[in-house]
């Protein structure tokens, strides 16, 4: 079974799937707590670096996330084998 989410992905998240979210959020995920593959969780903790829109890293940011919609979004994993789940 794949996790919900791993170091390196890189979610893209709207305002209303993040707490105190104001626009889109572009999150390389840096740390993934051991529950946050617990899907019966409705919101999960990433740490990770907030990315530019142009893909460049921004800032360290602490983010509470609704598991639904990294379930829902799809999830970007990089290397060659890059793909969308």
């Amino acid at each position: 079974m794949n996790p919900l989410v791993t170091a390196g992905d890189v979610l893209t998240l709207q305002p209303c799937d993040y707490c105190i979210g104001q626009t889109v959020l572009s999150l390389q995920v840096t740390y993934v707590p051991r529950y946050a593959n617990f899907l019966a969780s409705r919101w999960v903790r990433l740490e990770g670096l907030e990315l530019r829109p142009d893909g460049t890293p921004w800032r360290e940011r602490v983010v509470m996330v609704r598991v639904q919609a990294i379930i829902d979004a799809p999830t970007a994993r990089p290397g060659p084998e890059a793909r969308e789940r």
